[in-house]
């Protein structure tokens, strides 16, 4: 009786010092891909500056106008659109009023028939998107995920590309400073 009660004694202590809860929640890393014709961009090598930047503004008409922007700049300095860059501008003309930067869904290029459009840049004016089509499939506190793939006009090399940019995990930036876009949507 006594090697009974013994062990059920150790058995308590033992569940009671082994039953520490110990979640580790796992930092997600940010990731970003991107092909142009098929070819693989290195994002990270190739470019020397990727911001982001994020903004919700009230219209004249009360609804809400939110844009989120990728940057990619080849040279290192102040962002600015007359070095090489590359961006992915996601903007909703009709969005939800609420403390996101930009919503989930889909967003169109050309944007006749959704408030959601979508435009894939590399030298600024005088590019322009042809078509493309963006998700916003994961959004949580301004951390955002999802894909892009369209087809623009590259003035440098006077050929339409077709671009597709994958991006997981990218926190939108509200910066004005690391961005130009802040004067044009």
């Amino acid at each position: 009786m006594w090697d009974f009660k013994m062990k059920k004694i150790l058995l308590l202590l033992l569940l009671s010092f082994g039953c520490e809860d110990t979640i580790v929640t796992e930092q997600k890393q940010e990731l970003i891909q991107m092909w142009v014709n098929g070819d693989i961009i290195p994002v990270y090598d190739y470019y020397e500056s990727i911001t982001t930047y994020g903004v919700k503004t009230l219209k004249e008409d009360g609804s809400f106008k939110k844009t989120f922007v990728i940057h990619f700049q080849k040279e290192f300095g102040r962002i600015s659109p007359n070095k090489e860059h590359y961006a992915l501008i996601f903007y909703d003309n009709d969005a939800e009023d609420n403390n996101k930067l930009i919503d989930l869904g889909v967003y169109i290029n050309p944007d006749t028939a959704s408030s959601k459009g979508i435009t894939l840049e590399i030298v600024g004016a005088s590019d322009y998107t042809t078509n493309a089509q963006g998700v916003i499939n994961e959004l949580y506190d301004n951390v955002v995920s999802g894909y892009a793939e369209g087809t623009y006009y590259n003035p440098y090399r006077n050929e339409f590309q077709n671009g597709l940019i994958v991006f997981e995990n990218v926190e939108i930036e509200t910066d004005t400073s690391n961005t130009f876009y802040s004067e044009y949507y």
